[in-house]
């Protein structure tokens, strides 16, 4: 009896063995490679700009200036930056930096697009300039004098600014300047006095940043108690009652009712 045994060689004579060597090779030149590929074009598509802008302070308070910092590899397509809308001049600065002057308080907007076609846009609230004008806290009126008590809560009032003219178109100085430190609030206030016109006192002041501000002080009887009326330019008269020397009122509520929102922080002491 004759037995035949399979060979485990195939008709080439060669034996065929499965190797199990050719996976880390397909991982290191096929999958890695197609990863790293698809990675990076990946970035380049969607690689957006990093923009820093930094607001410096303001040494008058009524200009400061913008620094805007660029952060990105790819090449930049377009830069703008606006205040409120109104397109703002650049200066180139070192490497990838801008500088924009800012004369106004408002809303900073920077814009940059990349080569790629990606935008950043970034956001800066100003409001260190100073753009309102001083206030008038005080009156009084008594033996002919009006005293004002005036403030300014950013650039302060300048005492060199302040006159007023009367009612022939006089100018007239104050008789006196007074510098009042609030130790609680740490602010500066001032107090002025007039001789008063009884026929009206048009006063003037202005803070160091040039805004101006400005009143009209008139007098009348009404009774015993002598009224102070306070007419601001474009607004509604108010009369605030002066207290009478020797007497009390029976409110003291009366002083300030019926004020408008200008005058209600006009107090009379």
């Amino acid at each position: 009896m004759e037995y035949y045994q399979k060979s485990s060689y195939r008709s080439g004579g060669r034996y065929q063995k499965k190797s199990s060597g050719n996976l880390p090779g397909l991982f290191l030149f096929y999958i890695l490679p197609f990863i790293v590929f698809n990675g990076l074009l990946f970035y380049c598509v969607t690689s957006a700009p990093k923009i820093s802008l930094e607001l410096r302070d303001t040494n008058d308070y009524l200009t400061s200036e913008a620094t805007m910092t660029i952060d990105s590899w790819f090449p930049t397509k377009k830069i703008s930056v606006n205040m409120d809308g109104e397109i703002l001049e650049l200066t180139k600065g070192k490497r990838r930096s801008y500088t924009v002057p800012v004369t106004r308080n408002g809303v900073l907007e920077a814009t940059v697009v990349n080569l790629n076609g990606m935008s950043s846009t970034v956001f800066r609230h100003v409001n260190i300039l100073d753009d309102n004008p001083p206030s008038f806290e005080n009156a009084s009126l008594e033996d002919g004098l009006l005293t004002l008590r005036v403030s300014d809560s950013q650039s302060l009032v300048n005492p060199d600014s302040v006159y007023a003219t009367d009612s022939v178109g006089q100018q007239r100085s104050p008789l006196s300047v007074e510098r009042i430190e609030n130790q609680t609030d740490n602010t500066i206030d001032y107090e002025l006095q007039f001789d008063m016109d009884l026929n009206g006192l048009h006063v003037f002041i202005q803070d160091k940043a040039g805004n101006e501000a400005q009143k009209t002080f008139y007098t009348h009887k009404e009774g015993n108690l002598d009224v102070l009326e306070v007419d601001s330019p474009e607004e509604e008269t108010n009369d605030i009652v002066v207290q009478e020397e020797g007497e009390t009122p029976s409110d003291a509520s009366d002083l300030t009712e019926g004020a408008g929102n200008e005058t209600s922080s006009i107090v009379i002491e």
